[in-house]
């Protein structure tokens, strides 16, 4: 008897102390899946990255330290230097798409891509993770033509969320360009929405700068 009745006020002692500790316990796990770390966001991209182990390419290869902006190091000799920056939405168009992962890569200014050295892509690639706003920027050169070619110039791009795959959308092309098709102009916009074909214009520090808006696929 004399046992029960101290296991009864010892269980009711740990019963109130958990009572008292449990919601500070709830909070602080709220709290933590309400920041969603970006290493753990990184790694759900991760998971639904198309290019599995394929190195240099995609969503797959992610440094651990991207933000929302990608500069480069651009040297006189690269190229002609531009900015592309724009916002992700949602496929309502409309509401931003915080967490979405764009890759992209082009050719360098004489169409080529992956000299030797460089990964398969080549030199300008790189990853932006968009912000609560669903911004994104980068810094490179305008890419060129493939050699002895009439393609067109692009830059390719491809889209990942924590809840949908890695996706490929239509690549930024270039007003001016004098290989740009009909065909290119007809089609552009059906996959990441808006229009890709880009016209850069010199910012006040002389930099050609482009927008280049994207609508998420329905999921």
């Amino acid at each position: 008897m004399n046992n029960l009745e101290f296991n009864r006020r010892d269980f009711l002692k740990q019963a109130s102390m958990a009572a008292l500790v449990l919601p500070t316990l709830l909070s602080c796990e709220s709290d933590s899946l309400a920041r969603d770390p970006a290493s753990d966001i990184l790694s759900r991209i991760k998971r639904n990255a198309q290019a599995r182990g394929a190195k240099g390419m995609g969503a797959i290869e992610v440094p651990a330290n991207v933000t929302w902006r990608t500069p480069f190091d651009i040297k006189p000799d690269d190229g002609e230097q531009m900015i592309i920056t724009g916002t992700v939405y949602k496929p309502d168009g409309k509401t931003p798409a915080p967490n979405t992962l764009i890759y992209f890569y082009h050719a360098d200014k004489f169409g080529i891509y992956g000299r030797e050295g460089q990964p398969k892509h080549g030199r300008f690639r790189g990853w932006m993770l968009t912000d609560e706003k669903g911004r994104y920027e980068f810094s490179s050169i305008r890419p060129a033509s493939y050699p002895n070619s009439t393609q067109s110039q692009h830059v390719h791009m491809t889209v990942t969320g924590v809840d949908h795959k890695e996706d490929w959308i239509d690549s930024i092309l270039f007003e001016g360009d004098k290989f740009l098709t009909v065909r290119e102009r007809a089609s552009a916009g059906k996959r990441g929405g808006f229009n890709p074909i880009v016209t850069l214009r010199p910012n006040a520090d002389g930099i050609m700068t482009a927008r280049r808006d994207i609508q998420l696929l329905t999921i």
